[in-house]
């Protein structure tokens, strides 16, 4: 056992690397070598107020963790996410209820991955858009639902499809939405289920149809890369995408974003 203060436990930090420390990723390392701070034993003898004025309240509880003091509840490190949310600010304003359907879509899809990477079941989904609120002249309409699942998912299938209805009924024509996100709420482990009287009923066959289609699905967007199979097709240059006039070019990634070398 480690002592605070012990000169066993200085030792151990000072010659553990700021990149070694849970939740210290490389750019925190970047950042706080900075500032001088460059083993573990150098974040634990820090200011603590610096350190969350400077980053967050996250890696303060780290360097408290590290001089000895109880910050973080062992709970905290396992503990599943209790909501999903993606959401994204469109690239251009729309009222063009096909294209934020697209979007919807889009963000749904995600939403139900990283449900199911974290072996988990939703509940309800909820269905949110925004108009710019800084625009005098627009009308303003922030409107949201959350709707009940059948049943607990994690099949983006049954999510999009409540997604889908869920948008029908807060879409107004006429208002210039600039954002848009999914919700998945009252998620569950999968491994611990149970159902409930008003939950609709599905056979053992039909659940393991759609798990062995959803794992599908995830395996070969792991592989091939994301979206490789996905359910629906945007349309290219639809108002929701994300403007990327400022990216640098992906030339490592893309064959028509090669650097091009001429001979004079």
């Amino acid at each position: 056992i480690l002592h605070a203060g012990s000169a066993e436990t200085r030792h151990l930090l000072q010659n553990t690397a700021l990149g070694d420390v849970w939740g210290v990723g490389r750019r925190l390392v970047e950042r706080l070598a900075l500032m001088g701070i460059k083993s573990a034993w150098e974040l634990a003898q820090a200011n603590p107020k610096e350190i969350r004025r400077h980053f967050s309240i996250t890696l303060e509880r780290t360097a408290q963790e590290l001089r000895g003091v109880p910050c973080i509840e062992m709970s905290d490190l396992d503990e599943a996410r209790r909501h999903i949310m993606t959401s994204r600010s469109f690239g251009k304003l729309t009222d063009n209820l096909d294209e934020i359907r697209e979007a919807i879509r889009q963000y749904g899809q995600r939403s139900a991955e990283r449900l199911r990477r974290q072996n988990g079941l939703a509940k309800a989904v909820l269905v949110f858009l925004k108009t710019n609120p800084h625009r005098q002249d627009l009308l303003p309409h922030s409107p949201s639902l959350v709707l009940e699942l059948p049943r607990p998912t994690a099949d983006s299938r049954e999510i999009l499809h409540a997604a889908g209805n869920a948008l029908e009924r807060i879409y107004r024509k006429g208002h210039l939405y600039q954002k848009g996100g999914v919700m998945l709420l009252d998620l569950i482990d999968a491994d611990r289920q149970q159902l409930s009287l008003l939950d609709t009923p599905q056979s053992d066959a039909e659940r393991q149809r759609s798990q062995k289609l959803m794992d599908v699905m995830d395996d070969l967007n792991r592989k091939m890369g994301r979206d490789t199979v996905k359910l629906g097709m945007p349309t290219p240059g639809a108002a929701w995408h994300l403007r990327c006039a400022h990216r640098s070019d992906r030339s490592t990634t893309r064959w028509d974003e090669l650097p091009k070398a001429r001979a004079l």
